[in-house]
């Protein structure tokens, strides 16, 4: 199997007893990114093998750095089981009420130093547990969760209810309390406006596929493919999961529990799933091309270096995605979406 080699050193960073044979582990899941690499193996594989190895190394860092039983989690593509190798990383904290906030952080500053020594990036936009706003107790997230949800356009509400519609615990218990996902689905669920504010990020284009017709005008022939191509399918997919009150994670597993219910039609949701699955392919051999990577990964691309067969595809994948949130728009300001 093309990913084995990932899961073997998944094994091992597991079972790492010291900071010194976790970067070692890492650095033998580096080296079987290329053994994939070289297999041809897919980019959907890679995207689950990675994440867990990447889950693996933060619950590693917290046992081996952290005391007092705060109760980590891993968000974003890592949480989501969508990473490629490259992908940064973003970790949510439940401190423990016997934990002071000042000694929460300095520990959660040591894992993710930690884990740059093993090739997993902090996320760049600063959603670590490292910050105040990523790392509270248990009843400040409740309140917080409530507070977003009842006012999504405040205090980053939808961001922080993305984030925690991701999150994936990596440490021991949770003391029999609601992990922070199931809060936040409750929450979103509980209150309409927020996940008509959740649509309405979903389909604002951040980004854009450039057509022939600009790139030979305007001479800009650049796109982001994460940004123009993939994000736009993960966001819907989030949406859509939490307004049906699905539990998935996976992006193609959000977007198949939600095909055919109010949220999204099965044609939609087979073009979303064909977007993602191209996007993500396509992304995923650009950064093949250049591993190991040096530094943080840069999903950004002329159109001339990609093959005329990728760049007919993502053209493909614009359009498709213009025209699912035309709709999703439309329907939005229907009572589509209204559970009454």
């Amino acid at each position: 199997m093309a990913v084995a080699a990932l899961e073997a050193a998944r094994r091992r960073i597991a079972t790492a007893d010291t900071e010194q044979s976790l970067v070692t582990a890492a650095a033998e899941a580096r080296e079987a990114v290329s053994v994939a690499i070289d297999a041809r193996a897919g980019a959907a594989s890679i995207a689950v093998a990675w994440s867990a190895v990447a889950r693996t190394a933060l619950t590693t860092a917290t046992r081996l750095i952290t005391t007092g039983g705060n109760h980590w989690y891993a968000s974003g593509s890592v949480g989501r089981g969508d990473a490629l190798p490259g992908s940064d990383l973003e970790t949510l904290m439940v401190r423990s009420p016997g934990v002071t906030a000042e000694s929460a952080l300095a520990q959660a500053v040591e894992v993710h130093e930690l884990l740059a020594c093993c090739g997993f990036p902090a996320d760049d936009n600063g959603a670590v547990a490292s910050r105040v706003r990523f790392n509270r107790t248990a009843q400040d997230w409740a309140v917080s969760i409530g507070r977003w949800a009842s006012d999504a356009a405040a205090d980053r509400g939808v961001v922080m209810i993305g984030l925690l519609a991701d999150a994936v615990p990596v440490s021991a218990g949770l003391d029999g309390g609601a992990d922070l996902r199931e809060q936040a689905g409750i929450a979103a669920r509980a209150h309409p406006a927020a996940l008509a504010a959740m649509l309405q990020d979903a389909t604002f284009a951040r980004a854009y596929v450039p057509s022939r017709l600009r790139a030979l005008a305007g001479g800009d022939s650049g796109v982001d493919i994460k940004h123009a191509a993939v994000d736009p399918v993960v966001r819907i997919a989030r949406w859509a999961a939490l307004s049906c009150g699905s539990d998935a994670l996976l992006t193609a597993e959000r977007i198949a529990a939600a095909a055919g219910t109010r949220y999204l039609d099965p044609d939609d949701a087979r073009a979303l799933a064909k977007c993602h699955a191209i996007g993500s392919s396509i992304r995923w051999r650009m950064r093949a091309a250049h591993w190991p990577l040096d530094g943080q990964a840069d999903d950004r691309v002329d159109l001339s270096e990609l093959s005329p067969q990728d760049r007919t595809a993502l053209r493909s994948i614009g359009r498709e995605l213009t025209g699912v949130r035309r709709k999703l728009d439309y329907l939005a300001s229907t009572s589509t979406f209204s559970t009454w």
